[in-house]
């Protein structure tokens, strides 16, 4: 399409004021064959005006996105409108920006081009280029931003701005957490992430915003494995998206339910799938200390999934991602092991299932998904492929039990404390939960069942 088409609407809205340009990563995508879905406009009069002029025109809501640049945001039914002033001129505005790519820009009112030097040839070329020297320095959150279009939109990086992206590189951690959050999880989202992470690493940033990830590099495993830790990790990140995409290939009659389970919102701005990406990338991220040679020469990482777990949530805590995710991802990482303790016992009965979904509700579909792609990607000398088809069996099984909703409790907390005359506190609990497995074991089957096992049950070690 060209371009004069594919903006027709934007210039049919604000045709007659022509101090309003379409400028960067709109008129980009456009240019590369993308569709224009936001608009972001910039203008050399009044910004607040222009923005309140349109919002009243379209019968759609205006607020303040950044009183310090200037600019405002529109929501309509079909586009977000984003208007900054310009009140040096367009020109300045272009030669401010980050890369060629985005240094574009089209004057709605008679459809004029202006772009940095270059800038069109680097569209021609997909090559992302930066504006200035200190394009990086005057705003280090450009770096993520750098391997977030290159792996977004599949473009390749200039050498001369990897060289300065490298130079900057230790200030990428300087933007705030949920700014660099917003980044990282653009490329976790991409149709390929690994690359991302491994431009990130490239440039040197993995190192500085997520230094956790970077410690996995040369960590070796034992004989389990082919790959060092961090090698490892974006296997099981590629392969997990990949369960994601095609879950019909490993999940058969339950692959509906996995599709659905990742769809699960978290919160406003994550998912279920979302979480299950973050926790394939942390779910070894505690193997470095807790690396152990044993004295028969075999190498271990005891207790990595539950210190993995509290990194992972330190990690997102930093970044500040939400609760709900640091919550959901905790559960993947922590419990990413669990599934792989059941292969050698082959089938699955109820109380197998039962202790699955109470350690990993309300997340247990997701948890098997992040499993089994970890055992998809652990192919060292000692692993065999009858092992991974006995984990992929038990991984469609378990997702398949997981679907039947849990039994209805057989009585309520107070109605069993009155029954044994106890007080409600741990040990009421620890009964209740010990019922629960009996009743999906399905060896007690009513209140009164449930009441006389509990009268008997064995104390807790």
């Amino acid at each position: 399409m060209r371009l004069e088409d594919a903006i027709a609407p934007v210039r049919a809205a604000f045709a007659d004021d022509d101090a309003v340009w379409l400028v960067g990563g709109a008129v980009r995508d456009v240019l590369l064959g993308r569709p224009l879905v936001d608009w972001d406009l910039v203008t050399t009069g009044d910004a607040e005006a222009t923005a309140r002029a349109y919002a009243a025109r379209s019968g759609a809501p205006v607020f303040p996105l950044s009183e310090r640049h200037g600019a405002w945001r529109v929501v309509g039914e079909e586009h977000e409108v984003d208007i900054t002033g310009a009140p040096d001129g367009i020109t300045a505005d272009l030669v401010r920006r980050d890369l060629t790519v985005n240094a574009i820009a089209v004057r709605l009112a008679d459809g004029e081009l202006l772009a940095v030097p270059g800038a069109l040839d680097d569209i021609e070329a997909r090559t992302l280029r930066a504006v200035t020297d200190h394009a990086f320095a005057d705003d280090p959150l450009r770096l993520l931003r750098l391997v977030r279009l290159a792996t977004e939109l599949d473009l390749e990086v200039d050498p001369e701005t990897a060289s300065l992206a490298r130079r900057d590189a230790g200030r990428a951690a300087e933007p705030a957490g949920e700014r660099q959050c917003a980044e990282l999880e653009r490329i976790l989202r991409s149709r390929d992430p690994v690359d991302g992470f491994r431009r990130l690493d490239d440039l040197g940033l993995l190192a500085v915003v997520l230094p956790e990830l970077k410690a996995l590099e040369g960590i070796e495993q034992n004989r389990y494995h082919h790959l060092d830790v961090l090698d490892h990790t974006l296997q099981v990140l590629d392969s997990a998206i990949d369960l994601m995409e095609h879950p019909e290939f490993a999940f058969g009659p339950a692959a509906p339910a996995v599709a659905e389970a990742l769809t699960v919102e978290l919160d406003a701005g994550s998912d279920v799938a979302l979480a299950v990406r973050w926790g394939a990338l942390l779910h070894d991220v505690a193997k470095p200390q807790t690396r152990t040679v044993f004295d028969d020469g075999h190498v271990g990482f005891p207790g990595h999934a539950v210190q993995g777990a509290a990194v992972a949530e330190s990690i997102l805590g930093r970044l500040r991602c939400s609760t709900a995710l640091q919550r959901c991802v905790a559960v993947l990482v922590r419990e990413h092991l669990r599934l792989g303790f059941l292969v050698p016992d082959g089938e699955l009965d109820p109380r197998a299932v039962h202790r699955y979904r109470v350690a990993t509700e309300p997340f247990g579909i997701a948890s098997v998904l992040v499993s089994l792609a970890d055992r998809w990607s652990t192919r060292g000398t000692r692993a065999r492929q009858r092992w991974i088809r006995r984990h992929e069996q038990l991984a469609a099984a378990m997702a398949l039990a997981l679907t039947e909703p849990a039994l209805p409790p057989l009585l309520r907390g107070d109605d069993l404390a009155e029954a044994l005359g106890i007080e409600p506190g741990p040990e009421l609990g620890r009964l209740l939960a010990l019922i629960a497995e009996e009743q999906a074991a399905g060896t007690v089957t009513t209140a009164d069942e449930a009441i006389a096992f509990a009268r008997t049950a064995p104390e807790e070690d």
